[in-house]
């Protein structure tokens, strides 16, 4: 009995600053119907990664002469997967276009495309309009994989930047002197301002102004709320004063606002600490 030979085609990785490990293992890579149908027909094989995947072809041939093999049966130019994501707020904390309505695409014939010895970066297209309820599309060419060593293809995302701003609600009358957030040695929000809530609670607002923070899966910040002594005659504060709130919350990625200042918009992180 003959013992199958599989030899490998390509891969494809994702990688995404939000995350700790920078490794994506949310997204999901589905062969459309015409690429399904292939699997079947020649026996090919996708062995799926934790960021990722690799396809596989059945052939005692190389990789070339099987996929011009394929080609010329089928009259198909290249595989095409439907990108799908497990989690429901991956386009809120990635950088792309808020409230955008279509979807990301990929081509191995992106003339954008970075290629860096056998490691192809391949550069997103954002097309207006959404087939399906998938997040993008994924299409690499037979031609494109022609080569001697399998392809090595990436995905690249970085995690969205945006303003963060604490809601402080002093229920409980906390006595506060100067309040201030900041992170020890660094930054220090601006404010506070005091604004009404929807809710007709009274609050002070704490923003990082035109700084807008990265958000991450793990916290890479720390931030205090404290309250400041009465400042001396040069208008400072005489000394640090009291820390109230150590190591503030850090944004929820699934809720995010807008401001829409003469056409430049900027992403808000709102969170809410009640004293």
């Amino acid at each position: 009995m003959s013992q199958s030979v599989y030899i490998k085609a390509f891969d494809v990785l994702v990688y995404h600053t939000f995350f700790d490990t920078g490794k994506c293992n949310c997204l999901h890579f589905i062969p459309d119907p015409a690429a399904e149908k292939l699997f079947r027909k020649f026996g090919l094989r996708m062995n799926h990664l934790s960021n990722g995947f690799e396809l596989y072809l059945q052939s005692n041939s190389t990789v070339t002469d099987t996929l011009n093999y394929i080609s010329k049966t089928t009259a198909l130019e290249y595989f095409e997967f439907s990108i799908q994501s497990d989690n429901p707020f991956f386009e809120l904390f990635t950088a792309m276009p808020i409230n955008f309505a279509g979807q990301i695409t990929y081509t191995s014939k992106d003339p954008k495309n970075q290629d860096s010895n056998g490691t192809v970066i391949l550069q997103e297209t954002l097309a207006q309009e959404k087939s399906g309820s998938f997040l993008g599309v994924l299409r690499i060419y037979f031609e494109d994989l022609a080569t001697t060593n399998p392809l090595h293809f990436e995905l690249h995302f970085t995690a969205r930047a945006t303003q963060w701003q604490y809601y402080v609600i002093n229920k409980n009358a906390v006595p506060l002197s100067h309040p201030v957030i900041s992170e020890k040695g660094k930054m220090q929000f601006e404010g506070p301002q005091q604004v009404v809530l929807p809710t007709g609670e009274k609050a002070l607002l704490f923003t990082s102004g035109e700084t807008d923070l990265t958000l991450s899966e793990k916290p890479k910040y720390k931030f205090d709320l404290s309250s400041k002594s009465e400042p001396n005659e040069s208008g400072q504060p005489n000394s640090n004063g009291k820390v109230l709130l150590k190591g503030l919350p850090v944004p929820d990625v699934s809720r995010i606002g807008i401001i829409d200042s003469t056409g430049n918009i900027q992403v808000t992180s709102p969170m809410y600490i009640y004293l």
